[in-house]
Order: C-alpha cells, then structure tokens, then sequence
C-alpha cells in the first residue's frame, strides 16, 4: 500500500513539473485542483476561510469566472507585478457594466483593497480548502535536504535492504531438491 501511495505522489509530481517547465503553466494541475503555496499573511484572520504563511491553499480551476460573487476567494494573475504573480484574495466587490463584470479584490488582512480590478480572463481559479502548514512541509521536500531523506534514503533502504536479503538468503543446493551429488543415472 505504501508503495502504490508513493508512486502515485511521484506520477503526480511528475505531472505536475512536466506542466511547469515545459507547459509553463502558472499553477499545474492534477484534475482541475491546483495546490498553491502562501507565501505572505495578506489572508490571515479569524474566519475559516483564512490561511497563513506555510499554509497550502488547494484552487479548482474554473472556466465560469463571469458569476462570482462578493466574498469568494480567487487565484489571479496579478496584473500589476512584473513577474506575473499569482495571488489569492477575497473578492470584495462585483463592478457590472452592462453586461460585463471585473472584481475589486482584497486581502483579508490587508487595510486597502489590491490596486485595480481583476477581468475574469486573469483568474485561474477559486479556492477549495487550505490545509495548515502543510506548504511549508512541501517547500521542505523540494530542499536538498527534503530530498534527501524522504526520496534518496527511502530509495536505497528499500533496494539496499532487498539486497541485504538476498545476500544472505539460503542458497537451495541439489541435495536438498532431491538429488545426491553423486548420483548416477540408471536406465
């Protein structure tokens, strides 16, 4: 079981690089679902909602982003940054005109709302759920270290101790099958 788990976490991450780097996908995902790293405390507070630093925010990509509401958390690409980043705020307010929509967003522990609004075709995604710490255990598993001890050792325990086993594994002679050395054949 353990194993089947393991494979499947490494053909996801697989997956989800082969998107990055040779897709350039903003945020890879797996069926939809995008998980997403915070990086700052623009979102910490009391609501259930909120999330922290370290946290991992899990987006589902979304091809209706005409209907949203007042209160929804978006993923965005930020139109004013340079390198295009993606952020997660609450949509604060819905601007119509005529038919079209564009979104006021804000952090929910920030004093102002983001600068500018955001079109529909700049979302990536809404938020799903955040689990507690767990981004910063991921960003552990991408160091060197992280690696190391939850990649490379796992690895060579379990080849190493196969190994070990087998080296030590008592060899079947031809006595023990039935046969004596020097028997000979009669007809």
């Amino acid at each position: 079981m353990l194993t089947v788990t393991f494979v499947v976490i490494l053909v996801g991450n697989l997956w989800m690089m082969y998107q990055s780097t040779v897709q350039h996908s903003k945020s890879p995902s797996i069926l939809g679902y995008s998980p997403l790293i915070v990086n700052t405390g623009s979102m910490e507070g009391n609501k259930a909602d909120d999330f922290n630093v370290g946290d991992l925010v899990v987006i589902h990509k979304t091809e209706n982003t005409l209907n949203l509401k007042k209160g929804t958390i978006i993923t965005f690409v930020d139109p004013h940054s340079e390198s295009k980043a993606l952020v997660t705020h609450r949509i604060n307010r819905v601007v119509t005109h005529d038919k079209d929509h564009v979104y006021e967003t804000k952090g929910d522990a920030n004093n102002t709302i983001d600068k500018g609004v955001i079109n529909p075709s700049q979302i990536i995604g809404v938020y799903q759920l955040h689990l507690k710490g767990f981004g910063s255990k991921l960003m552990f598993l991408q160091s060197p270290k992280g690696m190391f001890l939850f990649i490379v050792l796992p690895l060579i325990i379990l080849f190493g101790s196969d190994y070990i086993i087998q080296a030590f594994k008592p060899k079947v002679s031809k006595h023990e099958n039935g046969q004596t050395p020097n028997s000979v054949m009669s007809n």
